[in-house]
This record gives structure tokens, C-alpha cells and sequence, in this order.
């Protein structure tokens, strides 16, 4: 019995050992990443969740192919986010189809918001070329539009839209 308090008595002493002094400005006290120093091991990032969302969106490329058999969910997609995430008063369609040639276009209706958003697409030897845009207007700033236009691009294309971080629809 002397023995297993005593080995719990060391235990505790090394973990507030490793847990003192050495803790780093990202890890609190006592947190199991101050513990393992997982900033030291690249284990732990500085950016909120939301940072992180706004930088993989931001990356995003906003011209790419997409398959033949992909394409039907991705044009789905596309027509989907206009329709539900680009107001519309009543009575207005919030999303304009065109075909000009051998290229496909949706908008969303331009005297809607303060964002008008745009995908085309083409054919080429086995895929489509996408191409997304978004366009600040009166009311709008390039940096959101910029923002916009990755998220819109990442969801027809790959299914993953941040809602949190639309603004000025």
C-alpha cells in the first residue's frame, strides 16, 4: 500500500513537473498540450477553427475541371447555392441561366445584392472547365468577394461550404 501511494506521489510530482515551468504562450497550465508540448511538435495551431476555414477557402481555386460524371452534382450544386443562399425579393429569381455557344452560365439575378456571384462552364476532352466568380457591388468589399468566390467555388466543386463565413448575401 506504502508503495502505490508512493508511485502515485512520483507520478504527480512529473506531471507538475512537466507542466511548470515550460509552458508555452498557446498552451495553458496544465493542459495535456503544455503536458505533451505540442506546440513544439507542431501538434497545435494559433488559428481559431474560423481562421482556418477562411484560409482553405481563400485557397481555393476558383477555375478547375471537373469530370464528365461529376459534373451533373456539381452544376447541381452551383444552381442550389444560388437559389438558397442569394436572397431574392419576392417575386424575382435570384438565379439567371445562360448558354452562349458551348459555354453554360449561372449568375445570380445582379440587382439582388451587394454580391453578384457567376459560374461558367465548358467542355473540353473528357471534363468540364469551371470557372466562379464573385463581384462586389454597391455595398460590397473586394476582400469578401474574394472570400465569397473560394466558397462558392469549393462547394460546386467539392461540397464544403462555409455559411459562417458568407457575408453580404
Amino acid at each position: 500500500m506504502a508503495f502505490y501511494f508512493l508511485s502515485l506521489a512520483c507520478a504527480t510530482l512529473a506531471l507538475s513537473g512537466c507542466a511548470g515551468s515550460r509552458v508555452s504562450k498557446r498552451s495553458q497550465a496544465g493542459s495535456i498540450a503544455s503536458i505533451v508540448r505540442a506546440d513544439q511538435h507542431d501538434l497545435e495551431s494559433a488559428l481559431t477553427t474560423e481562421d482556418q476555414a477562411r484560409n482553405e477557402v481563400l485557397l481555393a481555386p476558383t477555375a478547375f475541371e471537373v469530370s464528365f460524371a461529376d459534373d451533373v452534382h456539381s452544376w447541381d450544386r452551383a444552381r442550389f447555392f444560388l437559389e438558397n443562399y442569394v436572397p431574392a425579393p419576392p417575386g424575382h429569381q435570384s438565379v439567371v441561366t445562360k448558354v452562349v455557344g458551348v459555354e453554360w452560365s449561372l449568375e445570380s439575378n445582379p440587382a439582388l445584392t451587394s454580391y453578384r456571384y457567376t459560374v461558367s462552364k465548358h467542355a473540353l476532352d473528357g471534363s468540364f472547365a469551371y470557372k466562379v466568380g464573385c463581384l462586389a457591388g454597391r455595398g460590397g468589399n473586394l476582400s469578401q468577394a474574394a472570400l465569397n468566390a473560394g466558397n462558392f467555388a469549393r462547394f460546386i466543386r467539392e461540397g464544403k461550404l462555409e455559411i459562417s463565413l458568407l457575408q453580404g448575401k
